[in-house]
């Protein structure tokens, strides 16, 4: 499915609107999905703070688009207001965003190293020396308490 957002700049009532399209179908035509409209004040304040800032405040419950979109969409609004311009077309593809390879973290420790450690603290190899007094307990005697019986 395609997608497009929209970011218009809408100076007369100080709001900036995203409007979010998708293809549905297969079909050409981009049928709207949703408009979100914001404070241009919460955008320029966010904006200040940083990208993850923009980021919480432009995912709404009408409008939460995906990790990567989202972040291009912060830098689009960032640029706009960087550049005063009026509006800004984001096209994606959502086979971009499945293909899209997601890079291997680099391992912290060398695992082999650690599981041998760890294989030394479970070794079950040694021998413990009982105290005498442990095993050689006097047996408990419960009493034979009639608080228990209903009849009684």
């Amino acid at each position: 499915m395609k997608q497009k957002y929209l970011i218009l700049n809408n100076d007369d009532q100080k709001e900036l609107i995203i409007r979010e399209f998708a293809e549905l179908d297969d079909k050409e035509a981009l049928l709207l999905l949703g408009e979100q409209k914001y404070d241009v004040k919460d955008i320029k304040s966010a904006i200040k703070k940083r990208k993850k800032a923009l980021i919480s405040v432009l995912r709404t419950k009408n409008l939460y688009f995906p990790c990567l979109y989202a972040n291009e969409i912060a830098e689009s609004v960032i640029s706009m207001f960087k550049e005063k311009k009026q509006s800004i077309e984001l096209l994606f593809d959502d086979i971009d965003l499945l293909t899209k390879k997601i890079s291997k973290p680099e391992p912290l420790k060398d695992i082999k190293k650690e599981s041998n450690e760890i294989d030394e603290l479970l070794d079950d190899e040694f021998e413990e020396e009982l105290d005498d007094d442990l095993i050689k307990k006097k047996p408990l005697i419960i009493e034979d308490d009639k608080s228990f019986d209903i009849d009684g």
